[in-house]
């Protein structure tokens, strides 16, 4: 009969852990308002200072002799995905997203959601580098509809503003603004990789017009 007792034991431990963990849920969306946390469908200040990222990127494009494309609403298919500006030079394809969230922001490079939380609240948003990768697959596809197959394609996201609180792993690949402009300097951007610039160019301002 002991072995029924520590069943009994076990599954009341169990009972206890989610419970625990669903009042603690319960309580702390209830800790939002219903009318607050609809109001909050979307992270707050996404374009906060997103001039900086714009304005750093036309200047290495115009030191470097390559073309800029503001805003890079690119569309294929169904599809369409924004960044704040896309670079095409002899490396190949830079497209930027700065995220210029106020407030904290807390996740990892595996979860699915992260989240901000402002003095309005707290809201949910999808991983910005799931995003990115999506981005880069939809960048490609442009670029092979149009015969261009072995351009490298690189997607960045960036955090420009200095408020924000980044409560992420140091390995997840983000940037702040200095580590951003710092990454720019590197022989990587510099390199020939024999890109013809203005049919890339020219292949992308066409699927941006799609708009």
């Amino acid at each position: 009969m002991d072995w029924i007792l520590l069943l009994v034991v076990v599954l009341a431990v169990i009972a206890v852990g989610v419970w625990m963990f669903v009042k603690d849920k319960k309580e702390k969306d209830e800790a939002i308002p219903a009318e607050q946390r609809k109001a909050l469908a979307a992270p707050v200040g996404r374009t906060h200072e997103q001039g900086r990222v714009i304005r750093r990127l036309k200047g290495f494009a115009g030191d470097n002799g390559y073309e800029v494309i503001v805003p890079g609403r690119i569309c294929q298919g169904a599809g369409v995905t924004d960044f704040d500006a896309i670079v095409v030079g002899s490396f190949g394809v830079l497209a930027v997203t700065s995220l210029g969230y106020p407030g904290k922001v807390y996740g990892n490079e595996k979860e699915k959601l992260w989240t901000q939380t402002t003095n309005r609240g707290r809201v949910a948003f999808e991983n910005p580098l799931t995003v990115q990768a999506a981005q880069a697959r939809m960048l490609r596809e442009v670029l092979f509809a149009n015969r261009l197959r072995s351009v490298p394609v690189e997607t960045m996201c960036v955090f420009p503003n200095s408020g924000t609180e980044l409560l992420v792993p140091r390995s997840t690949p983000i940037l702040r603004m200095k580590e951003f402009s710092a990454m720019l300097r590197k022989d990587h951007f510099t390199d020939d990789k024999k890109v013809d610039i203005d049919a890339v160019a020219r292949a992308l301002r066409a699927a941006a017009e799609k708009k």
